[in-house]
């Protein structure tokens, strides 16, 4: 059964994974007073692909030091 609700943020981040939340987090740090929902369909945070995984972030590692990959990816 679809419900439906009313937020009343600032901003809404669907998802509840490793990206949303340190979206949500990093909105609130950027903006302190934001109010931001985290919106998950889950049970709870990282629940989904975010649990399944070691929630490393490799981006750029593996490029040369001061090539546009590294300093872009």
């Amino acid at each position: 059964m679809m419900t439906h609700a009313a937020y009343d943020c600032d901003v809404l981040v669907i998802g509840g994974g490793i990206v949303g939340l340190s979206t949500a987090y990093a909105l609130t740090r950027a903006a302190p007073g934001t109010r931001v929902t985290v919106l998950e369909k889950e049970r709870g945070p990282a629940r989904h692909q975010t649990g399944r995984n070691s929630g490393v972030i490799h981006s750029g590692i593996y490029y040369r030091p001061g090539s546009l990959k590294a300093r872009y990816a």
